[in-house]
C-alpha cells in the first residue's frame, strides 16, 4: 500500500490501553474459499455464500473464530455458531483429526457496509459519477463484507463466482475461468487464484470500466481499467504505460519470476492511495494523468507503480506473519522506489529520493512520536502504517545494503525471496539469511535500528589548527532518552574533507555519545562532510563555517548541495542567501532546486523574499515552481504577491497552479477573493486548482465562501474536503457568530455523501475546538470501521484540551517575524 497521508496526531504512538498483538492460532486453518457473490449496484447490496475448506493442523481441534462485522441474515451450515455482530464463533460437534479437511458454508448479505466494500454512484456531490463496486481492505477491513479470519497469516486459495448485470465488467484476483449468462440479464463470472492469498489482498470489482491492454511480459498479460466516461484508454496508457518495463526489471533484480497469472490495475475514486491486491492492484483515480497533470506527476505515478509491483514479492509472495513485521513489505516496497529511480534515472535521482525519505521520517520523529520499526504494541494495526514503516524502514534496508555491499546484499535478498516464497516470515528470518550470506552478526543492528525507537541526532563542529595542519571533527549523539528507550547508537560513520580539490574520506566507529577525531591535512579544507556517501540514517546540526557551505554548493552529489543550501539559508544572512540564489540559477538537478526553494521559504529574511520572487519568474520545472509558490506564500509581501500573480498568468501546470492559488490567498488581499472563489468552483481534470483555491480562501479567512463551497456539488468531489479543512483553521481565529456558522456547516458535513468530506469535517471540528460538536462527532464515530474509530478517539481527546484561542498570539508572532526580517536585512547592509 502506498502511504498517502499521515494518520496520527502528535503525541505518543501508543495509548495506555495499547497491548501486544500476535498472529492467531491456526489449529483449524482455512485453506480454500469459494465466494459466491451477487451484486446489486443500485441497491448497494451484496449477497454472499462463502464456503471455507478447513484443514486441521492439530488433532482434537473443534473451534474457529471468523471475523464478520454487521452481516445480515447470517446462516451457517456445517458447524454450530454464535455471532455477536463482530465475530462468528464456529464449533464442530466432532473434533478434527490431524490433517482432516471439512467445509463450512455461511450465507448472509450486506448493504453499503461501513468499510471494505466501496459502492459508488451518482450523488448530489457528483451527479455524473460512475457506478461501480470495488474492495479496499488494508489493514483489517475485509471483515465488513467477507466472513473470514481477517489476518495476514491466514492465506487460502480463492474461487470467485460473481453474478452481476452482464453489461458490466467483473474483475477479481487470479485467472478468469469462464462466464455464464442468465435469463434475468445477469452473468456469473468465475475467477480462480491458485496461490495463497490473505484477506487484505483479496479483491474484486464490478462496474462499467474502460480497458487498456499493455504488453504481455513472459506470458503475463498486463491491463488497466477505470470507470468509463470520466476516463479513456489514453489516460490509462499515459499513467500505466511503463508497467511492462517494471515487470521485466523486478524479477531480474530479485531473482524470482512474477508468480501470478496476470498483472491488472484498476483506478477508481476513493481508494486509499494504491493497494497491492494479488494480480489486481487498485488505485485512487487521482493518480490518473492527462497531458497537463503528467507535467507534475509522471515520476510520482511511476514510483507508486513500482512500489505496488514490489509488493508482489514483498507482502504477496512472502507474507508477514503479523503486523509487527509489516516493515518486511512496506519498507521494502518503499526502498524499491529508490532502486527503480537509480535504474531509470541514475544516482542523483536515487540519492534525492533517499534524502526525501529521510526528511519525511525525521519530520514524524520530531513532530509526532518515535517508535520502534518492529513492535507488537499498538492500538490498531492501521497505526503501524506511518512514516516510520515506509521511509524509516526503507532507510534501514539501505543501511544494510551499504554495510554488506551490493553483491552480498542482493544475493541474500534473492535467497530470502526464493526461500520464503509462499510462506510467512518474521524479521529474524530476514536477519538470518543476511547473516548466512555475509558472515556478519547483525543482532546489534536489528536491536538498535529496528527494535529500538529513534535515530542518531548528531550535533557538532569542525575545527582547523593551522599550526599543526590538523582538522578535527567533534560530534555528539543528542537523542539518548532512557525514558523513551532511545539508545546511544553504535555505527560506522564516514567523514570527508576536500583539500586543494582532492576529496578524502575516512570511516570511524561511533560507539559512544561523543566522538572526536583529528586528521592530518595539507591545508585548510574547502569542504568538510559528515556521511558524504549517504550511508547512515541520522540528523545533523554541524558548524562548518559559511565559506565551506558556500563551496559545498558545488558538491558532486545532490545531497551535499541540498545540505549546503539549507545551512546557508538557515543563517538568514543576505550574502549566504544570495549565494544560494545564484547557485539555484545554475543548478541542473530539479530536486536540489526544489529543496532550496523550501529552504528559502523558511529563511524568514528579506533577501529570501527577493530571491523567491525573482526565481518564480525564471523557473520552468513545474515541481520546482510549486515549491517556489509555497515559499512565496510563506510571507505576506507585495513582491511575493506580484510574483505570484505573474506566475499565474503563464499557464502553470495543475499542481503549480494549486500552490500559486493557495499562496495568493495567504497574501490576504480581499481583492483576490472573487478570483479564488471562481477558481474553486471551476472543474478541472486534476481537481488541483480547486483545492489550492479553497485553501487560499481559508488563508483569506473567507468563512462564508467556504461554507458555500462545502455544499455537495459546489466544488469538485475530490477538492471539497479542502473546504472543510480550511474552515477548521478559519474558526480558530473567527468571532463567535462566525464560529457558530462554521460549526453548523461542519456538523452537517459529517453526514455528507463524500467519505473524505466527512473525515475532513470531523478533523476540522477538532481543529476549531468545537466542544459543542462532541455529540455529533460521537454519532459520526459509529459509522466508522474500528481502525478509524481509534483515530477519531485521539482527536476527540485533543478536543477536550483547551479552547484553542490563538488569534492574538498568531498576530504577535507574524508581526515579530516581519520585524526580525527587517532587522536582519539592516544588519546585513551595515555589515
Amino acid at each position: 500500500m502506498t502511504l498517502v497521508h499521515a494518520r496520527r496526531a502528535a503525541g505518543e504512538f501508543t495509548t495506555p490501553a495499547s497491548k501486544d498483538h500476535y498472529a492467531p492460532e491456526l489449529r483449524l486453518e482455512p485453506v480454500h474459499v469459494v465466494l459466491r457473490l451477487q451484486v446489486d449496484l443500485e441497491a448497494k447490496r451484496l449477497d454472499a455464500v462463502i464456503t471455507h475448506r478447513l484443514r486441521a493442523n492439530d488433532a482434537g481441534a473443534n473451534a474457529l473464530v471468523l471475523h464478520g462485522e454487521d452481516l445480515e441474515g447470517l446462516e451457517v451450515e456445517g458447524a454450530s455458531h454464535d455471532y455477536d455482530g463482530r465475530t462468528i464463533a464456529l464449533t464442530f460437534a466432532e473434533p478434527f483429526a490431524r490433517g482432516e479437511e471439512r467445509e463450512v458454508t455461511l450465507r448472509y448479505h450486506v448493504v453499503e457496509p461501513r468499510s471494505g466494500l466501496l459502492f459508488h454512484g451518482p450523488s448530489p456531490d457528483d451527479p455524473k459519477a460512475p457506478v461501480f463496486l470495488a474492495t479496499d481492505h488494508e489493514t483489517e477491513r475485509a471483515r465488513h463484507w467477507f466472513a473470514t479470519v481477517d489476518h495476514p497469516n491466514v492465506r487460502p486459495t480463492l474461487r470467485f463466482e460473481i453474478r452481476a448485470a452482464k453489461d458490466l465488467s467483473v474483475l477479481a484476483n487470479g485467472a478468469e475461468r469462464g462466464a455464464t449468462d442468465h435469463e434475468d440479464g445477469t452473468r456469473t463470472v468465475v475467477w480462480e487464484l491458485d496461490q495463497p492469498c490473505p484477506s487484505y489482498l483479496t479483491c474484486f470489482a464490478v462496474g462499467d470500466f474502460v480497458r487498456w491492454d499493455g504488453e504481455t511480459v513472459d506470458g503475463v498479460p498486463t491491463a488497466a481499467f477505470a470507470p468509463a466516461g470520466p476516463f479513456t484508454a489514453e489516460h490509462l496508457e499515459r499513467s500505466f504505460g511503463r508497467t511492462a518495463e517494471m515487470l521485466r526489471w523486478l524479477p531480474e533484480l530479485l531473482g524470482t519470476p512474477y508468480p501470478y497469472p496476470k498483472y491488472f490495475q484498476l483506478a477508481v475514486p476513493f481508494i486509499g492511495g494504491a493497494m497491492e491486491n494479488i494480480s489486481l492492484v487498485t488505485w485512487d483515480d487521482r493518480f490518473l494523468l492527462d497531458e497537463e497533470l503528467a507535467r507534475d506527476e509522471r515520476q510520482l505515478v511511476d514510483v507508486v507503480n513500482v512500489h505496488e509491483m514490489a509488493h508482489t514479492w514483498f507482502g504477496d509472495l512472502v507474507v508477514c506473519r503479523d503486523f509487527a513485521h509489516a516493515w518486511l513489505k512496506e519498507s521494502w516496497a518503499t526502498y524499491i522506489e529508490a532502486c527503480w529511480l537509480d535504474h531509470d534515472q541514475g544516482r542523483d535521482a536515487r540519492d534525492h529520493d533517499l534524502w526525501r525519505m529521510r526528511e519525511a521520517y525525521v519530520k514524524e520523529t520530531r513532530e509526532r512520536y518515535v517508535r520502534p520499526i518492529v513492535t507488537r504494541r499498538f492500538d490498531s494495526s492501521w497505526d503501524m502504517y506511518d512514516y516510520h514503516l515506509y521511509p524509516g524502514g526503507g532507510w534501514r534496508l539501505h543501511m544494510l545494503r551499504e554495510m554488506l555491499g551490493d553483491e552480498t546484499f542482493w544475493a541474500a535478498v534473492r535467497d530470502y525471496v526464493a526461500r520464503y516464497a509462499g510462506k510467512v516470515v518474521e524479521t529474524d528470518d530476514f536477519r538470518r539469511v543476511l547473516e548466512e550470506h555475509s558472515g556478519r552478526s547483525l543482532a546489534r543492528f536489528f536491536d538498535q535500528w529496528l527494535r529500538s525507537p529513534g535515530l542518531p541526532t548528531l550535533e557538532g563542529h569542525f575545527a582547523w589548527d593551522p599550526a599543526k595542519k590538523e582538522g578535527t571533527f567533534v560530534l555528539r549523539q543528542t537523542q539518548v532518552d532512557d525514558k523513551k528507550g532511545i539508545p546511544c547508537f553504535t555505527f560506522d560513520l564516514e567523514l570527508g574533507w576536500t583539500v586543494n580539490g582532492e576529496e578524502h574520506r575516512r570511516t570511524v566507529r561511533f560507539d559512544d555519545q561523543r566522538l572526536r577525531h583529528t586528521f592530518a591535512m595539507d591545508a585548510a579544507p574547502s569542504v568538510v562532510r559528515v556521511d558524504p556517501g549517504l550511508k547512515v540514517m541520522h540528523t545533523l546540526k554541524f558548524e562548518a563555517g559559511s565559506h565551506r557551505w558556500r563551496n559545498q554548493l558545488e558538491a558532486p552529489d545532490v545531497v551535499g548541495r541540498i545540505q549546503a543550501g539549507e545551512a546557508l539559508c538557515a543563517t538568514g544572512s543576505r550574502g549566504n542567501i544570495e549565494a544560494v540564489a545564484d547557485a539555484f540559477r545554475a543548478e541542473p538537478f530539479w530536486g536540489v532546486r526544489q529543496a532550496w526553494a523550501d529552504a528559502l521559504g523558511k529563511a524568514n529574511a528579506e533577501a529570501a523574499i527577493e530571491a523567491v520572487a525573482s526565481l518564480l519568474g525564471s523557473e520552468e520545472e513545474p515541481r520546482v515552481l510549486a515549491a517556489l509558490a509555497r515559499a512565496a506564500g510563506s510571507v505576506r509581501d507585495a513582491r511575493s504577491k506580484r510574483a505570484i500573480g505573474e506566475a499565474l498568468e503563464r499557464s502553470p501546470s495543475p499542481r503549480t497552479r494549486e500552490a500559486l492559488l493557495e499562496a495568493l490567498g495567504k497574501q490576504r488581499d480581499e481583492g483576490d477573493r472573487e478570483r479564488l472563489k471562481k477558481e474553486a468552483a471551476t472543474p478541472t481534470f486534476a481537481m488541483a486548482a480547486e483545492a489550492g483555491a479553497l485553501r487560499g480562501l481559508g488563508a483569506l479567512r473567507a468563512a462564508d465562501d467556504l461554507v458555500e463551497l462545502l455544499a455537495p456539488g459546489a466544488a469538485s468531489y475530490r477538492a471539497r474536503a479542502h473546504a472543510a479543512t480550511a474552515l477548521g483553521g478559519v474558526a480558530r481565529r473567527a468571532d463567535e457568530p462566525t464560529q457558530e456558522r462554521i460549526r453548523e456547516a461542519l456538523i452537517d458535513a459529517l453526514r455528507d455523501p463524500n467519505i473524505r468530506v466527512r473525515a475532513a469535517a470531523a478533523s476540522a471540528l477538532v481543529t476549531a475546538r468545537a466542544t459543542g460538536a462532541r455529540g455529533a462527532l460521537d454519532r459520526y464515530r459509529t459509522t466508522l470501521p474500528a481502525q478509524e474509530q481509534l483515530r477519531l478517539d485521539r482527536q476527540l481527546r485533543a478536543l477536550s484540551r483547551g479552547d484553542g484561542s490563538l488569534k492574538a498570539a498568531e498576530d504577535r508572532i507574524e508581526a515579530l517575524e516581519r520585524k526580525l526580517r527587517e532587522l536582519g536585512d539592516r544588519v546585513d547592509k551595515l555589515g
